[in-house]
């Protein structure tokens, strides 16, 4: 399987698990009754934390990650995969999990300069399409 192809694929794992920790710390901050509601907010409460940065780190990742979707698709459906294309899957790939991954531990340096690197990394795969 190509690399680009690869890092589709890990790039879906990690969309469909990164809701995940945000999800937990709601659980601990509103508890289970609330969880198996309607989810309606509680007055004086709201999550802080780690929490709230993995809820916000995965609603960057649903913001960004179609972009990349639709780059490896087409570049893959018009066989214009190359070694530019593997190196550019593969740093947004890897830039993506360290934003997450800086985004929940609070590094506010990091976490801008890995959403850059995987937007540049994006647009690269965007404009080979053409």
């Amino acid at each position: 399987m190509r690399i680009e192809y690869i890092s589709l694929l890990v790039m879906t794992f990690l969309f469909l698990f990164a809701w995940l920790p945000g999800s937990i710390g709601k659980v601990k901050t509103f508890g289970g009754r609330w969880a198996n509601s309607n989810r309606d907010p509680i007055p004086g409460k709201e999550l802080t934390g780690w929490a709230a940065r993995c809820e916000r780190a995965h609603n960057n990742l649903k913001d960004n990650l179609p972009g990349f979707i639709v780059a490896i698709l087409i570049l893959g459906q018009t066989n214009q995969f190359d070694r530019g294309t593997e190196l550019a899957s593969m740093i947004y790939l890897i830039s993506r999990m360290g934003h997450y991954i800086s985004y929940a531990i609070g590094n506010v340096t990091a976490r801008a300069a890995l959403f850059f690197v995987g937007l540049f990394s994006n647009i690269y795969l965007l404009l080979k399409c053409f």
